[in-house]
Order: structure tokens, then sequence, then C-alpha cells
């Protein structure tokens, strides 16, 4: 299987790492999630995956996705094509899905760091296009093209490398209560944004 993923160069050493691991975790039994929190040994680990997860939902791509539609209406699209150009922004995030494993080389860190400042970048062109949008014609353009790069941005980043960053930063005895750690957070996350954002509109 690994010789069909990897190749046959990279599969010996995939192999290695994986007979170190479970050697190494020989008799180890898998951790209950609560057993993370009190594991001082994966207390870094356990915060970055919770920050990182909770950043992923509260970073405003909900916010973007819920008024794209007024801006695109605001750009002068027709109603009947709204829906067509809303296609467009989910072909956003797949794109960025499939481009994001071969941007890979530059490292997580930069492309966390740099995804969230474009999003701050095309948030604060966002917010200029929607107060000036009456003065010229073409503005309202600026707001649709914003948001499509706010939508690649947020892919290229944190929503191609939040989920992944788990696997990688646990062992396989943590493993899947971290991966419940990040669900939950995700999950109260997105309902908090659910419960509050009507109230926020």
């Amino acid at each position: 299987a690994l010789r069909r993923f990897h190749g046959s160069s990279e599969c010996g050493r995939e192999m290695e790492d994986i007979q170190r691991e479970r050697f190494a975790l020989e008799g180890e039994k898998p951790k209950k999630p609560w057993q993370l929190f009190t594991d001082r040994g994966v207390r870094w680990q356990l915060i970055t995956v919770i920050v990182m997860t909770m950043g992923q939902q509260l970073s405003g791509i909900n916010a973007i996705y819920f008024y794209a539609t007024y801006i695109f209406e605001q750009a002068g699209i027709s109603s009947e094509k709204i829906p067509y150009v809303t296609l467009g922004t989910g072909a956003c995030e797949c794109l960025t899905a499939l481009t994001c494993v071969s941007s890979n080389r530059v490292g997580r860190r930069c492309l966390i760091i740099g995804g969230y400042l474009l999003m701050t970048l095309w948030s604060i062109v966002l917010t200029f296009s929607l107060t000036y949008q009456e003065l010229y014609s073409w503005v309202p353009y600026i707001s649709m093209t914003s948001i499509f790069a706010f939508i690649l941005s947020f892919g290229l980043g944190p929503g191609g490398i939040t989920n992944t960053l788990t696997a990688e930063l646990f062992i396989q005895s943590s493993r899947p209560a971290a991966y419940m750690i990040g669900g939950t957070i995700s999950w109260i996350s997105f309902f908090t944004i659910g419960m509050l954002f009507p109230f926020i509109v």
C-alpha cells in the first residue's frame, strides 16, 4: 500500500518511521481525551490544536459565505446568476485543497501565518470597498474579488493545514483523543457562531 501511495523510493523511509513508532508504543494503551489534559508532555501540542481549531472557525469564513450573496448583488450580478457565482466560492476552496499539497514545501508555519495575514489584508480591502461602493461603479467588483481572495487565503492556510496538524503533532496512542478534542472544539465554536451571528447581523 505504501509503495502504491508514495512510490518505491519513498516507501522505505516511511516504513521505518511506522516500525519505529510501533516499537516505541509497544504495550501502550490509547489515551482518553481527558488524559491528554493532564499529560504535561503534550500540553503545547494540545494548546496548538485547540487554538488552531477555534481560529479556523472564528476566522470569519462563515461570515464571508453569509454576506457573499449580498456583495454579489451589489456588484450588479443578476439574481439568476448569483448561485453560479456562489458555486465559484466553493470551487475556490476545492482548488486550494488541491494546491495546498504542492505548497507544503513552504512549511506549515509559513502557510498558517501567511494565510491569516492575507485574510486580514482582504478583510480590510473588503471593508473599504463596502464603505465606498457608492462612489464608483467599479468598487463593488473589488468587494467581489476580495471575497474570492479571502476564501483562497483561508484554504491555503488555516483551512488546509489545521486538520492535518493534529495527526502530525500527536503519536498514534494520543491521536484519536486529540482528534476528539479538536472536533469537539470545532463544533462548539461553530455552534457559538451559529447562535451569536444572527444577533450580530
